[in-house]
């Protein structure tokens, strides 16, 4: 979370303990996914943009629900690619 947030909490309450909501953590990490994929997007040629497209899903879900008959391993291992 917010570093002002953080020191403000440490010098005003200094026997708190600090705690961080999984709410707001999640919604933190989406913001920044979406932020990354945008840029990449926008900056991506014509085939990297063909390679990207629909990968937000891939991203998000855990190896063992990638379908097989989506060909969605190979889908993300390109996308990731990319990024190299």
């Amino acid at each position: 979370m917010g570093l002002a947030y953080i020191k403000a909490v440490r010098e005003n309450l200094p026997k708190a303990t600090l705690v961080f909501d999984h709410f707001h953590i999640i919604k933190l990490y989406n913001e920044k996914l979406a932020d990354l994929r945008r840029t990449i997007a926008r900056e991506a040629n014509a085939l990297e943009k063909k390679v990207f497209k629909g990968t937000r899903w891939l991203l998000l879900k855990t190896s063992s629900k990638l379908i097989v008959e989506k060909d969605e391993h190979t889908r993300l291992q390109e996308a990731l690619r990319l990024n190299q």
